[in-house]
């Protein structure tokens, strides 16, 4: 018993050995990404449970700050926000279990954050005010340079990823 205990703690210092620390440092950031991005889209999921009155008093003060902003129906401008939000966060979701993954030298892991990764960037594209598409393509543009750099970078340490049934050695 004491034996196999051992070999386990073993094949763990040996994997941990073969993480390199830049894996390492891109697994700490995404954690914390993943988790900022969690608790926003979180908070902006909440907008699915207002009431038409909530949502027009929102957005009067909204309105009344930034006058340049018209929306015709803010009930479901915010109800919009909230399922977008929703799946937002759900992606998220699937992307931190591929970093937990990446972290545990599951090269399975990449492909999920990979793909999670680009759906959240495409789950906004239907997003409207007023029918019209106003859109920050230069903030889409910017977050889709930045996951790519990311997969990239995840890429590059793939040769140190296993799959999962097979032995360090």
């Amino acid at each position: 018993m004491e034996n196999n205990t051992n070999n386990a703690f073993a094949n763990e210092l040996a994997k941990e050995e073969l993480k390199p620390q830049f894996l390492k440092i891109l697994c700490i950031l995404s954690f914390i990404w993943c988790g900022i991005m969690i608790i926003i889209y979180l908070i902006g999921s909440f907008c699915l449970a207002m009431s038409e009155e909530t949502t027009a008093l929102i957005m009067d003060r909204v309105m009344e700050t930034n006058p340049a902003i018209e929306i015709d129906n803010p009930a479901d401008f915010l109800h919009q926000i909230g399922r977008i939000s929703l799946m937002c966060m759900f992606t998220n979701i699937i992307s931190l279990v591929g970093v937990i993954m990446m972290w545990n030298l599951n090269k399975a892991g990449f492909f999920i954050y990979a793909a999670a990764e680009i759906a959240t960037n495409f789950i906004g594209l239907n997003f409207s005010m007023n029918g019209e598409t106003q859109k920050s393509y230069g903030m889409m543009i910017f977050t889709i340079i930045i996951d790519l750099v990311f997969i990239g970078m995840y890429a590059i340490h793939l040769k140190y990823m296993n799959r999962p049934n097979r032995s360090l050695h």
